[in-house]
């Protein structure tokens, strides 16, 4: 009988400093490591520990099956404990607009419920699983970060209120100073009012625990470096255990590997993110600066920078982190990040920061998440690429996974966005270089276009 063999990329776990939402939240319980030697055998096997692992393997255990995760590191080392903590819209690189006319209108207000539908997830399970993640901010806010661009968030308004019920407000430069949303180079904004800040960790803490108490068996440090498939079985093979399983889920987002299966290579492209987090701020110098919201924010640059007020008045701001994973890129990253900083926040030109830190976002070709079936294999599935939106999305593609894998809905129920697969980068050895372009072309575009 033929067997496939894959072999990922090796991706080490212990190049990047913590986020500060792993020392503020408590700590992980110890989960269960590999043998050096030996066999398992599981139903489901679950590659990936972050939302959308963990929230495939809750809902698969709710419904019976056995189900094992493995994480290259801990759960949550990843995006889910490396984000921005905004749990919003989103999860496409592509408008409402633009998705509409591949796809249809019908089947992209479809997808607009999905995002919808997405952060109620999440607020039920806060709320339901008594998780005190550090909530807060009504939605979010946009700001456009040069004059043209706020015919823009008009024309985005007018889509939000075609594609979905979300209200939303349009601000003006003046009423942005009276809200308490004074930066530098900010000449108007739209507030949209679906959403809220919350601490990744803390949230991911929770879900893990859910995943326990319902029977999931979760695996840390153990990284699977290839499976071959025979017939309608699996074997999984991390150092010399092997795991046989009847199927795989692939949820490793950004920090995916070319050939783990071999139909992921050059199809995603991750990106380096990075956060600043500043120490607390005192009331005064919150009013000096005219920046006392509590609201998610983010500018209309294609190279974005989101930042957010913490509860506790530290100060969030984030953005491109590097252009590859050296400690040259990274020093250039946080460099950049904090110069925009104290241009667009002058008052605070001499605060401290207490933490800085790195982590993968992951977009696809296609510019869209995709749920389902891998192309080419009976048994092997996935959910990925949230383009920057996992909070949230990959919390609900992950149930909508294991909905799919148990048959509770079909792709219909989806819907076209989610279940079309992306295509490959064209020159997809080359889409590093040309990512590397294509951010200095984009930086000139924001500075001067």
């Amino acid at each position: 009988m033929l067997k496939r063999i894959y072999q990922p990329a090796a991706y080490r776990t212990d190049t990047l400093p913590d986020s500060y939402w792993v020392e503020s939240a408590s700590p992980l319980p110890a989960c269960e490591t590999l043998p050096k030697e030996g066999q398992l055998k599981t139903d489901i096997a679950i590659i990936g520990g972050g939302y959308c692992g963990l929230s495939t393997a809750l809902e698969l255990a709710k419904n019976g099956a056995n189900v094992s995760v493995f994480d290259a590191g801990r759960s949550g080392w990843g995006a889910s404990g490396r984000n921005g903590g905004f749990c919003c819209m989103g999860g496409s690189g592509k408008g409402f607009g633009q998705l509409a006319k591949s796809f249809g209108e019908d089947a992209v207000k479809q997808f607009a419920r999905h995002q919808r539908d997405a952060i109620d997830l999440v607020d039920q399970r806060l709320n339901d699983w008594d998780i005190d993640a550090d909530r807060h901010s009504d939605g979010e806010v946009v700001l456009a970060h040069k004059p043209n661009r706020v015919a823009e968030l008009a024309h985005e308004a007018q889509e939000l209120s075609h594609f979905t019920t979300i209200p939303t407000e349009l601000l003006s430069r003046d009423a942005l100073k009276e809200r308490g949303l004074c930066a530098a180079e900010t000449y108007g904004g739209l507030h949209v009012q679906a959403g809220f800040g919350i601490n990744p960790m803390k949230y991911l803490s929770g879900l893990h625990e859910q995943c326990v108490r319902a029977g999931v068996r979760i695996f840390e440090q153990a990284t699977i470096e290839r499976f071959e498939e025979d017939g309608d079985t699996y074997r999984l093979y991390a150092g010399n255990i092997q795991i046989t399983a009847t199927k795989i889920v692939i949820a490793t987002n950004g920090y995916s590997a070319e050939n783990l299966p071999d139909w992921i290579g050059g199809r995603l492209m991750p990106v380096f993110s990075g956060i600043l987090i500043t120490r607390p701020l005192r009331p005064d110098e919150l009013e000096n600066q005219g920046w006392t919201s509590d609201l998610m924010a983010f500018d209309s640059r294609i190279l974005l920078h989101y930042f957010r007020k913490l509860p506790d008045n530290r100060f969030l701001f984030g953005g491109r982190g590097g252009i590859t994973a050296t400690p040259k890129a990274f020093a250039a990253g946080k460099q950049d990040l904090l110069d925009n900083f104290k241009r667009m926040f002058p008052a605070w030109q001499d605060v401290a920061f207490t933490h800085h830190w790195n982590g993968l976002a992951c977009l696809s070709q296609s510019w869209r998440p995709y749920i389902g079936r891998v192309p080419g294999h009976h048994d092997v599935w996935t959910a990925l690429a949230w383009h920057g939106n996992g909070v949230a999305m990959a919390s609900l593609g992950g149930k909508l996974l294991a909905e799919r894998m148990l048959g509770i809905c079909d792709e219909e129920d989806l819907g076209a966005v989610l279940t079309t697969p992306m295509d490959k980068f064209p020159m997809a050895s080359f889409r590093r270089v040309a990512r590397s372009i294509g951010y200095r072309y984009y930086g000139l575009h924001d500075r001067f276009a």
